[in-house]
């Protein structure tokens, strides 16, 4: 299911930021600082962590994997895209991926309504 999980969205970027560099931040602090300037790392952590459980909720409500897979695909590049303006003290991160992934699950039940 994750042969997404090593090229979903990535644009290279013209620096790099190591992870596990010492920055004085705590790892939380570090790792919303790494992802609000995309770094790669913290997108493989982002999607390791939650990738499993966002497609669990897409995958019982649409019924067809392939379709799932795709969703979970675009969801997770669209919260990737905008994750320099998530807010860690409004949301939980769980939360606000799985609500691109429901818009993105009506999004896809439209359009099969549509071309049916």
């Amino acid at each position: 299911m994750s042969s997404h999980s090593g090229n979903l969205c990535f644009k290279e970027l013209p620096f790099q930021i190591n992870v596990g560099h010492k920055t004085g931040l705590s790892g939380d602090k570090l790792f919303f600082t790494t992802a609000k300037v995309h770094e790669r790392d913290a997108f493989k952590a982002l999607y390791k962590k939650y990738s499993a459980a966002i497609y669990g909720n897409i995958i019982r409500r649409i019924g067809d994997e392939e379709k799932a897979k795709l969703i979970l695909e675009q969801t997770f590049c669209e919260a990737w895209d905008s994750f320099p303006q998530f807010d860690e003290t409004k949301f939980r991160i769980f939360t606000w991926i799985n609500q691109y992934a429901l818009q993105n699950i009506k999004k896809s039940i439209l359009q099969s309504l549509e071309t049916a």
